[in-house]
């Protein structure tokens, strides 16, 4: 096999990123890079999906890990492989450390700290380089792939393999908290009721961890909630939980609140992970200007395109419990509609840097900070396999246009066949039927009943 079998295996397969926003994993790989980081940090807390993965296939992960550094290295030089996870995995450790001496691969283990699984904060740690404002890794030479993609990886170059099933952590105020494994387009409910469903009378829930994830709502709007590729987990608290009451607030309340009781203290950005790698971002200084309604014509406003919105700054930085992330959300989507660019430095600052080893947010600590501690010690055992009678895959499952269905109501499919395809010249990802099954509907996703 060489480079372009490789690269067309990936995109034939609908590989995306898994741990992120999904950006298509064929067009990532195809660049040429010195580094190759696989990402087992799993740094959101209460999340436990990429150590289960990682627990159950070091083999595949490692064999994928060498055969990508050997694709986007040099010919004559493969790329450094580097496993990445932390160390207080002591037991995944040991099963590690030997399916990597196999490969040639090097294990690296961070602290306890969040964000470590930030790609950008990974790269910093283990090569040392900081990727410039709004760049990407491949900027100093480095890809970053989540663990959960590059098995994906192994199974598509090693077994034609398409992407059809998705493992996610359902946790929190939960009757049988665990892993499942999922259709791609399984009600996100099914997995849920897997778990023995919420023990709040009053539920809500978060679709990915606590810290970036995205709010869903009560039972009715996850009834409408469908597993995606870049599933990581669900989480169920009760209505009302701090987590909760940020995430409805209304953009007016968080201007009120900014304006009135945003004290310029910059703990927000003191302890923000893309400052403490060179960024010239500040967080205070965008509260300052959306407080004042003028975060779309100055400088300090364009400054919120530099957040990675891990969420430090608002749920555990601000003395004052405001929502530096979100508002820094609602600054970027007013900016990117009235067409509007970062102009600031795109230089590191070493300056920044010298804080780093010193504030570092412990896991624990955050936990505490957030009020999901009373769930962090709970047993997430392996559920297995959950069986829909229903899936409905999103047309979109990836950064890029939707991808276009190529086949039509009443179709029968089987798990495995392709049912939506790139468009042409565009960025995107194939989708698979993850289930056997008629085509049931079309619209924004396919509908396949059993």
């Amino acid at each position: 096999m060489d480079k372009d079998d490789f690269i067309a295996a990936v995109k034939a397969a609908g590989i995306v990123g898994e741990g992120g926003a999904g950006f298509p994993a064929h067009v990532k790989y195809a660049a040429s890079a010195d580094t190759v980081i696989a990402n087992g940090c799993e740094c959101e807390p209460l999340l436990h999906t990429d150590q289960h993965i990682m627990h159950h296939n070091a083999k595949s992960l490692a064999r994928a890990l060498r055969t990508l550094a050997d694709f986007v290295g040099d010919p004559a030089k493969p790329a450094r492989g580097v496993l990445a996870l932390k160390k207080k995995h002591a037991e995944l450790i040991g099963i590690l450390r030997d399916a990597a001496a196999e490969q040639g691969l090097e294990l690296f283990l961070l602290d306890d700290f969040y964000p470590a699984g930030d790609e950008q904060v990974l790269v910093r740690e283990v090569t040392g380089r900081s990727v410039p404002p709004l760049g990407i890794p491949l900027a100093v030479g480095t890809v970053v792939a989540n663990v959960g993609t590059l098995v994906s990886v192994d199974a598509a170059v090693n077994a034609a393999q398409p992407v059809t099933r998705k493992t996610l952590t359902v946790t929190g105020a939960v009757a049988g908290p665990g892993i499942v494994r999922a259709p791609i387009g399984a009600p996100l409910a099914d997995c849920l009721a897997a778990c023995g469903g919420a023990l709040p009378a009053d539920p809500v829930f978060i679709a990915g961890g606590p810290m970036m994830g995205r709010f869903i709502g009560g039972p009715r709007d996850l009834a409408r909630e469908s597993v995606s590729k870049t599933s990581g987990g669900l989480i169920v608290l009760p209505s009302g939980h701090p987590l909760h009451r940020n995430a409805i607030q209304e953009p007016q309340a968080m201007r009120g609140r900014a304006r009135s009781a945003c004290i310029q203290c910059r703990f927000c950005s003191d302890l923000c992970p893309r400052r403490l790698i060179g960024h010239p971002f500040e967080t205070h200084r965008v509260m300052r200007a959306f407080g004042g309604g003028v975060e779309l014509e100055t400088r300090d406003g364009e400054l919120a395109l530099l957040c990675c919105e891990c969420g430090i700054c608002e749920h555990y930085s601000c003395p004052m419990e405001l929502s530096p992330r979100r508002i820094n959300q609602a600054v970027k989507t007013g900016l990117r509609e009235a067409r509007k660019n970062y102009g600031g430095s795109r230089d590191i600052c070493a300056d920044f840097q010298i804080w780093r080893d010193f504030r570092k947010i412990p896991v624990p600590r955050l936990a505490a900070r957030i009020g999901i501690a009373p769930y962090m010690g709970l047993e997430t055992p392996y559920l297995g396999d959950i069986e829909p009678s229903t899936v409905f895959l999103s047309l979109r499952q990836h950064i890029g246009a939707p991808a276009q269905p190529v086949v039509r109501p009443g179709d029968k499919v089987k798990a495995g066949d392709l049912i939506a395809e790139i468009p042409e010249n565009a960025l995107g990802a194939r989708l698979h039927a993850s289930i056997d099954g008629v085509v049931a509907q079309i619209g924004d996703g396919i509908e396949i009943k059993r």
